[in-house]
Formats: C-alpha cells, sequence, structure tokens
C-alpha cells in the first residue's frame, strides 16, 4: 500500500543496506556501513522550438539518450572494499596475508542493491542490474575523521533495463 499525497507518513529519512554481486561471482556481499548512496540521472534532450512567430517557443522535447551513475561513500576498509577503491585483485601471500595488486582491473563491474530499513517513510529495494566502477576520488588513509572509501560507477542497461526500485513497505504508523 503506497500513501496518496498529501500526506506526512511520505516524509522520508533515508536508511539501508548496501549489497554488490560481482561479476563472476554467485553470493551478494554486503558493503558494510554507507552513509552516503547518490544515484544522478543524465538524460540528454533534443529540444524544437517553433520559429513561425516574433519569439521562438519551444514545442516539442524528445529524449535522446539515457544514462545515470551511482556514487556511495564506504566507512569499513575491509579488503574487498579496498579492491573496489583500488581496482585490484585479492590474492593471499605466502604469508597467508590477503594483497591487493592495485589497478590490476580497469573496472569492477556487478548487480547493486540498496534495501531500505528506514523508520520514517515509504521503504524501497533498487536493484541496479549492471555497475561498473571506476573509482576516481582520492583515498585517504591519514585523517582524524572516520576514513571513507567514496566509489563512483556508470549503471549501464541490461536487456533495456536499468533496473527496478520496488515499494516494499511503509512506515509504522503508531511509531
Amino acid at each position: 500500500m503506497s500513501y496518496a499525497a498529501p500526506n506526512i507518513l511520505n516524509y522520508y529519512i533515508g536508511k539501508g543496506v548496501v549489497s554488490f554481486l560481482k561479476d563472476g561471482e554467485l553470493v551478494w556481499r554486503e558493503l558494510g556501513n554507507v552513509p552516503e548512496f547518490e544515484w544522478t540521472p543524465q538524460v540528454e534532450k533534443l529540444e524544437h522550438f517553433s520559429s513561425q512567430s516574433g519569439v521562438k517557443t519551444k514545442d516539442r522535447t524528445v529524449v535522446l539518450q539515457k544514462s545515470a551513475t551511482v556514487k556511495i561513500t564506504l566507512e569499513e576498509w575491509n579488503v574487498d572494499n579496498m579492491a573496489i577503491a583500488l581496482l585490484g585483485d585479492v590474492s593471499v601471500d605466502s604469508n597467508g596475508r590477503q594483497v591487493i595488486d592495485i589497478f590490476s582491473e580497469n573496472s569492477i563491474s556487478g548487480q547493486l542493491k540498496f534495501h531500505s530499513t528506514n523508520e520514517v517513510g515509504p521503504r524501497y529495494e533498487y536493484h541496479l542490474l549492471k555497475v561498473e566502477f571506476i573509482p576516481g576520488e582520492a583515498l585517504n588513509p591519514i585523517s582524524d575523521e572516520w576514513g571513507q572509501l567514496v566509489l563512483t560507477g556508470d549503471v549501464s542497461a541490461v536487456a533495456g533495463s536499468f533496473g527496478t526500485c520496488t515499494h516494499i513497505g511503509e512506515e509504522d504508523s503508531e511509531s
């Protein structure tokens, strides 16, 4: 059920769990605490203007191209998250330590899910079918603040679909 507007139960304070299924793997992996998850659409339009009067007026707009990016901020510096941030493969050395081969990959691709766990507002699950992470932000291993890994990924369509956004519930109206 979804509440029709206007309704204060539609106000939203977002919380949720972000998971990644890397291409070639079979098990979804939670990315840990993710304080920021941004979806940014890019839509290229072609506008048409009538020139039949003294001032041109727009009379049609068509969409030529659709794409999107995601930007997520991770706070858990585990080896798998670091491998995405460093575009690397993980191996084990002779001492049993995990080693990331920095820039051994050009990108890290897979599916991405966000599952709402918020207590305020409607809950949704986003399932992006193809995200190609190519990090481009600084990684700062020295700081007086909580360390963060910022990942940016290009979202691509698979068989014409970028993914889904499913309404999975409402906040408890008694809370």
